[in-house]
């Protein structure tokens, strides 16, 4: 066909398309799960974050022929994505540099907008969330440093799989396909449903956070916001927000 810029058997680069597939998503969020885990491990530290716990306890209730049976069957996945995006290397070109900046972007913005909105919106204010360290041992600092680091990192990973990746999609699906919902109603319901489970999450049980209706309010529209980015950008762009922003919290950004 006269015009025609490309050879029939290729295919154009799309950057959106690309940074949206699952495998690509995989693989941009493994080195930050690995930082999650070294600095746990090199820490020795006993705490962990609740999302991943909690995914440890459904795991250990499959027992252990089962948690090990499920463990091969998901390094045996990875191993499989891995294979497969590496003959696709040269078409990925710029995509993780540029989830990379996108997250950032996302994750510096995420504290200031989902802010404004809880002030804005007929919700309660939300209070400060960073508190700042006494001086102790410079060992221990150090340690609390790295393990909190860890931590602000896996819940990036964790919490936006569980709330995103699992509650969010499974919810956009079936109000999508089952139900029959348009398109925009079943984005805004699964975003707005899944935001305010992930808000509630953090003051269940005996480990949770006392409720407040600020911080309530403020997780509840950062979880809004976490949702488009997820269903409009991807679960990796999603998660390195979210982790990135909880580092800037730690930090006492």
């Amino acid at each position: 066909m006269a015009g025609r810029l490309t050879c029939p058997s290729s295919q154009p680069y799309d950057y959106v398309t690309r940074t949206r597939a699952l495998p690509v998503n995989l693989l941009f969020l493994m080195p930050w799960l690995l930082v999650y885990q070294l600095a746990l491990f090199f820490t020795r530290s006993p705490v962990d974050n609740a999302a991943a716990a909690s995914i440890r306890t459904l795991v250990g209730e499959l027992g252990r022929n089962g948690s090990m049976l499920l463990t091969l069957g998901v390094a045996a996945s990875l191993g499989a994505v891995v294979v497969i995006r590496a003959r696709e290397a040269t078409q990925d070109r710029g995509v993780f540099g540029g989830m990379l900046v996108e997250g950032l972007c996302y994750g510096a913005l995420l504290g200031t907008v989902a802010n404004l909105m809880a002030t804005r919106l007929p919700m309660e204010r939300w209070v400060e969330l960073a508190a700042s360290t006494a001086a102790g041992d410079t060992m221990l600092e150090m340690q609390v440093g790295i393990r909190d680091l860890g931590l602000a990192v896996g819940a990036g990973i964790f919490e936006e799989l569980i709330f995103r990746g699992v509650l969010l999609a499974g919810l956009h699906a079936l109000l999508r396909y089952a139900v029959g919902t348009d398109r925009i109603t079943a984005a805004v319901v699964s975003i707005v449903l899944s935001a305010y489970l992930f808000s509630d999450y953090h003051h269940w049980g005996l480990t949770g956070e006392p409720y407040d209706a600020r911080i309530f309010a403020f997780r509840f529209h950062a979880g809004i916001l976490l949702g488009a980015v997820y269903l409009y950008r991807g679960l990796g762009i999603a998660a390195f927000a979210h982790g990135f922003y909880d580092v800037l919290v730690m930090l006492g950004r």
